[in-house]
């Protein structure tokens, strides 16, 4: 019995076709750093915008950028992780009114890169009167296949933090440092950096308005009212198109152990293969079962963001926003205790380098630990919560 992860169930709709197109680009090669050709294939492809809302269709669904993640993710999570942010990147384009219709290096390259770290600094050039934008942004996933790098920065001499969102031509960034990662490798998260980036107004947009859902009235005023928004969404969209490529490996990582139940023995053990141990069959059942609720709970997640972004009447509470925070944190976590129980089962062998379980482990341990997932600000946050505290003491990433 061959054993393959790259495996697609056949399917008519456009973004299976598309999946199947980019999967069968895809090489050994492009988990180190994706390919020209695979670069070419991706970024002519829809399955990285499904989130575009100036369509005249309107955007997709997060729930549908979920699927195509955790499908992608099967074959490499690095890939579903590009198409992830992507997705994420294109809801934070939506959230742009003055910006050019269709800037043509979008149209050429569909593939967006984003991160909301610490803020760069925005100061205005006297001569031009347009921004000058300077600063870093670290783990910044995708940016060197991107044709716009989206980013933060804080206005130089404001009276208060006044923090900019910055649509970048992703070329004009200089590399300050490289990702050295034992795992996404193909993500390339690399450090960038600008220096002196002359941007236009169009390139601005108010972080805070974004956040509060300001630009999904302006999206109403400007004859869009009909179709979704996910502004004022944007930071549970973007979690949970992250979880998607960790749904997906590990999915890959229970199909490999699966396959091979039947002839990988049991060192040490009576056991002529894994399928033989009554104990095994039943940890496999287990993880399966584990795997199965982190993955509803996802679509859950995803659902819930569907429905407010089709609703403008409904108002996610802060609740309701720390809660899917919550969950996305808990499926990632889930996912990690179901890769590192995969090599309990499997033994040392399935960390020889080269072995799929040892991808999947590095690229699990790695994409798990985003900073939006990590260092339980994501559990504080609902903690101050329910002590009657408020969580933007903490964070406003929910």
């Amino acid at each position: 019995m061959s054993i393959k992860l790259n495996a697609l169930p056949l399917s008519s709709t456009d973004n299976d076709i598309e999946i199947e197109r980019v999967v069968s680009t895809f090489s050994e090669g492009d988990r180190e750093e994706l390919s020209s050709g695979l670069i070419e294939v991706l970024g002519s492809s829809d399955i990285v915008k499904i989130l575009d809302e100036n369509r005249d269709s309107g955007p997709g669904s997060l729930r549908e950028v979920l699927r195509v993640c955790r499908i992608l993710g099967k074959t490499d999570a690095s890939l579903a992780w590009i198409a992830g942010v992507s997705n994420s990147a294109w809801t934070m384009r939506g959230c742009f009114h003055s910006l050019e219709a269709q800037p043509y290096s979008m149209e050429r390259n569909k593939i967006l890169a984003m991160v909301l770290g610490r803020p760069g600094s925005l100061k205005k050039n006297p001569t031009s009167n347009q921004w000058l934008l300077n600063g870093e942004w670290r783990y910044a996933s995708g940016s060197t296949y991107a044709s716009y790098f989206f980013c933060l920065a804080t206005v130089e001499g404001a009276d208060t933090q006044d923090i900019q969102v910055v649509a970048v031509p992703a070329e004009q960034l200089d590399v300050a440092a490289s990702w050295n990662s034992a795992g996404l490798r193909g993500t390339q998260s690399l450090t960038v950096r600008a220096r002196d980036i002359e941007i236009p107004n169009s390139n601005v947009e108010n972080y805070s308005h974004i956040l509060s859902g300001e630009n999904r009235r302006l999206n109403a005023l400007a004859g869009r009212e009909e179709h979704a928004s996910y502004a004022g969404l944007f930071t549970g969209v973007l979690m949970n198109c992250l979880v998607g490529s960790m749904l997906g490996a590990t999915e890959a990582g229970l199909e490999y152990v699966a396959a091979a139940a039947g002839k990988h023995p049991v060192l040490g053990s009576t056991y002529t293969s894994m399928s033989d141990s009554g104990a095994i069959r039943s940890e496999i059942g287990r993880l399966w079962s584990s795997f199965d609720i982190y993955q509803r709970a996802a679509e859950f997640n995803a659902d819930t963001i569907d429905h407010a972004a089709r609703k403008p009447e409904i108002t996610l509470t802060t609740e309701d926003r720390l809660a899917i925070r919550g969950r996305a944190t808990q499926i990632m976590r889930g996912c990690l205790s179901i890769v590192q129980d995969l090599l309990w089962i499997y033994g040392a062998s399935g960390l020889d380098i080269g072995s799929p379980l040892e991808r999947i482990w590095r690229d699990v341990n790695v994409g798990a630990r985003h900073g939006g997932f990590s260092k339980f600000v994501p559990e504080e946050a609902i903690g101050l919560s329910r002590v009657e505290r408020d969580p933007k003491e903490l964070t406003r990433m929910f």
